[in-house]
């Protein structure tokens, strides 16, 4: 080999020496030499990869809806019964008398514009003297009640002097997939703990168009429920069950359970049936009450032959006012009313719950039974005007 090639063979080495060295310089100035740094690196690397299959849609979904979630806080007077000390030594321990108190009430709720309008359970500011709203970021503001649906369960609030507010986006609760992933939210705390942010829990969607009969105690009616295994938890009712796209598509409301913690039966109104009430409210500024024109009363023995009726279930219409929705539709003096937007009807007090809980301009799909004939009509809801 010639003196030429092993010179240039020196300097090739030179000049990658020089590099390594340079490289190593630079690697250790900045604090990851001796191949501490090769491997920060690659863990850091690493730890980005991890973080980015944990931020799942889940995830994003929570973050893309709890600036927008609250709690609420409604004060009530209570009447309890305390002893009164004065005539205890007398009549110990038989006279009491009523005494209020005010006590707190918490729930949640979530708003829907900037100008602060937030949607939760009627049955959460039920009774309320005053209803003070508590946003994530911990301020306290109070807030007015535009209007209910005791029935539906839902109401509308205004929070005071609100502006830019973060607020939600509302999905569809007609095209939602039994097994497709939900989370359910709520503010249950307020301003109790340090963090007033909500919290999350995750699951899937049960079962649809859950339908419960009314309670005579309770003129409540859900139809239609969202069932979830999300766990709904005390406080959390008002709050909102949304889908992986961070979209509203219902109000979490109850849980069915015996011991009163959660089961993983939960229900959610569905957000389309909520939407109906608030538009009902911005529009006419209230819910317009209802007109029903007729009345109904409990299938008897003596109607049941009179009217060759099979069994004893169903409405019977009693009385009709001339030139209503009813006379319209084709209804008739003893009709026997069977089923109702595609539910059984027991009795009249099934009927009344079920047309308590439509708006003014609902269609009102009834089954009657007439000579034997079942015969189907759609019945127009309109407002009642004195």
């Amino acid at each position: 080999m010639s003196r030429k090639v092993y010179i240039f063979l020196f300097v090739v080495t030179l000049v990658n020496l020089c590099i390594l060295l340079s490289i190593l310089f630079l690697a250790r100035r900045d604090g990851l030499s001796s191949g501490v740094g090769i491997f920060q690196v690659a863990q850091a690397a690493e730890t980005n990869r991890d973080a980015s299959l944990r931020r799942t849609s889940i995830v994003k979904a929570a973050e893309k809806i709890s600036p927008a979630v609250v709690n609420i806080g409604a004060i009530r007077t209570a009447y309890v019964r305390r002893l009164d000390p004065t005539f205890q030594d007398f009549f110990n321990p038989f006279i009491l008398y009523p005494y209020k108190e005010k006590m707190p009430f918490l729930g949640s709720g979530f708003t829907l514009n900037s100008d602060g309008q937030v949607l939760t359970n009627f049955h959460v500011i039920e009774g309320a003297e005053k209803v003070i709203v508590t946003l994530p970021d911990g301020r306290e503001m109070d807030a007015d009640v535009l209007d209910a649906d005791r029935v539906v369960d839902v109401a509308l609030l205004k929070i005071k002097n609100a502006k830019n507010l973060p607020y939600v986006k509302m999905g569809d609760s007609d095209d939602i997939m039994i097994g497709e992933p939900v989370i359910a939210l709520g503010n249950p705390f307020g301003n109790l703990i340090d963090d007033p942010h909500p919290t999350v829990t995750a699951g899937v969607i049960s079962a649809k168009n859950r339908s419960f009969n009314p309670d005579p105690d309770n003129m409540r009616v859900y139809t239609n429920m969202i069932q979830t295994d999300a766990s709904i938890n005390p406080g959390n009712s008002g709050g909102p069950l949304v889908n992986v796209n961070g979209e509203v598509i219902g109000i979490n409301t109850f849980i069915m359970s015996r011991s009163g913690g959660s089961h993983g039966i939960g229900f959610a109104i569905p957000i389309n049936r909520a939407r109906a009430v608030v538009d009902e409210i911005m529009k006419h500024g209230r819910i317009r009450p209802l007109w029903r024109d007729f009345d109904c009363v409990n299938m008897t023995p003596y109607l049941m032959r009179v009217l060759k009726a099979p069994d004893q279930s169903g409405a019977v219409v009693r009385r009709m006012e001339r030139s209503g929705a009813a006379e319209e539709c084709g209804l008739k003096v003893g009709d026997i009313i069977r089923r109702a937007n595609d539910r059984e009807v027991r009795d009249s007090s099934d009927f009344l719950a079920y047309f308590s809980a439509l708006q003014v301009g609902d269609v009102f799909n009834l089954e009657v039974l007439r000579d034997g004939k079942t015969v189907k009509l759609k019945y127009v809801v309109r407002e009642y005007k004195p």
